[in-house]
């Protein structure tokens, strides 16, 4: 029996489907055989079979296993990208949603990630027959850009810069001054007074330096929009100057999970937020949907304050634009990427009346475009910017000290 489509973007959409098990391939076949827009082009076995499929078939979606013989789904996802970018699901039997390994394929080009198990959760297989018809219209109207596989690299963590640092010290016992040289990273050192001989203790210092908060960039969104700030934050260093503040529409446990994986692959410190909590410059903070809190100034730092959730009107994306454009002003800026929410309408306005920046991932590029189609309408912006052209800007923006000013964007 055939179903009428009533997911998002009901339209012919072809599909290739890569595993190893016949059994498994068998099963999404007839769960997409009950749909009459969808259509499987092919199947295949291994990584090297669907590439060669992909050039015989050329799919609107790939469903792809990660664990294959010959060629696994990794290898060829990344090749893929690089010379065919397809919007690309990928499964797994052995690795979790929310884990390393999931980011790992969301970091080389996968729109979504999908755990094998669903398979075995039979009083909730018609749910999730409907979220996988979800994902794969939802991956057909995504635009896809070729990756370059230098740049697809994360850059590294940044090393501490060797220096030296020369203290002055003097004798407890007989008062004499005297000259230490300290190595960073030390926490304390011990020199002996050149005058009696009496052992003088050196406290010693740490490498990071104080960066000021010259200028905010916010950032929220939901699903889809890791991998959004996975294309984003690596690309940030910590010398440019002020801070990134990230709030997120997930399950709190894969944010904290993403929060690690991102710091990993940052030069950017990225760590989770927690209330009291003072922004520092050159760092990138993560907030999940269920953190509802301002930034506010207290003696001279900006922290974070846990606001009561029913207390005010808006969101948490809502929340913190809307803090930091009142403090910040044109030293700040709201960016909105791939959500399936409604929030930050009321904190962008509020950024905007203020004269801080804004910009509105494209929904061509959102693999869910709820969230930025919702504040497209609410605020009547009409321009968008792409993923690459966000990283700039954000750049452009932390090491100038200022919003430019530019029409329509950040």
């Amino acid at each position: 029996m055939e179903f009428e489509d009533t997911s998002e973007g009901a339209r012919k959409v072809s599909v290739l489907i890569v595993d190893d098990s016949l059994v498994f391939r068998r099963f999404l076949s007839d769960i997409f055989a009950e749909f009459k827009n969808i259509r499987i082009v092919g199947e295949a076995q291994n990584g090297i079979e669907a590439l060669d499929m992909v050039l015989k078939t050329s799919p609107d979606v790939i469903l792809l296993d990660m664990e294959m013989p010959l060629m696994d789904g990794m290898t060829a996802l990344q090749h893929l990208m690089i010379h065919r970018p397809i919007p690309t699901i990928m499964f797994s039997s052995l690795t979790e949603e929310g884990t390393a390994r999931c980011f790992d394929t969301l970091k080389n080009g996968a729109v979504d990630f999908v755990s094998k198990d669903f398979i075995f959760q039979k009083n909730l297989l018609t749910e999730h027959k409907k979220q996988l018809l979800e994902k794969v219209y939802k991956a057909a109207a995504l635009k896809m850009t070729a990756r370059d596989p230098i740049s697809s690299t994360p850059p590294p963590k940044v090393s501490p810069v060797t220096e030296v640092l020369q203290r002055v010290v003097f004798c407890e016992e007989c008062g004499s001054r005297e000259v230490v040289t300290l190595n960073p990273g030390q926490v304390a050192q011990t020199t002996t007074c050149s005058q009696c001989g009496d052992v003088i203790e050196v406290a010693g210092f740490t490498h990071e330096q104080y960066r000021r908060n010259s200028f905010i960039s916010v950032l929220g969104g939901g699903k889809g929009c890791f991998a959004n700030l996975l294309s984003i934050i690596p690309q940030m260093q910590p010398d440019m100057g002020g801070a990134v503040l990230v709030i997120i529409h997930e399950e709190v446990e894969s944010v904290d999970n993403f929060t690690e994986y991102l710091n990993a692959i940052s030069a950017m410190k990225v760590v989770r937020v927690q209330e009291g909590m003072s922004i520092e410059g050159g760092s990138c903070y993560v907030f999940s949907g269920e953190d509802y809190m301002s930034i506010k100034p207290y003696s001279a730092q900006m922290t974070l304050q846990r606001v009561e959730k029913g207390s005010v009107k808006g969101g948490p994306i809502d929340i913190v634009m809307a803090s930091v454009g009142t403090l910040f002003k044109t030293k700040a800026s709201a960016i909105i990427l791939s959500g399936d929410v409604t929030d930050g309408d009321k904190g962008m306005a509020i950024m905007l009346k203020y004269g801080g920046g804004f910009g509105v991932l494209d929904p061509s590029e959102c693999y869910c475009k709820k969230l930025s189609q919702h504040i497209l309408s609410s605020l009547d912006i009409t321009q968008t910017l792409t993923l690459a052209a966000i990283s700039e800007r954000i750049k452009k923006n932390h090491y100038e000290g200022k919003y430019d000013g530019v029409a329509g964007g950040l």
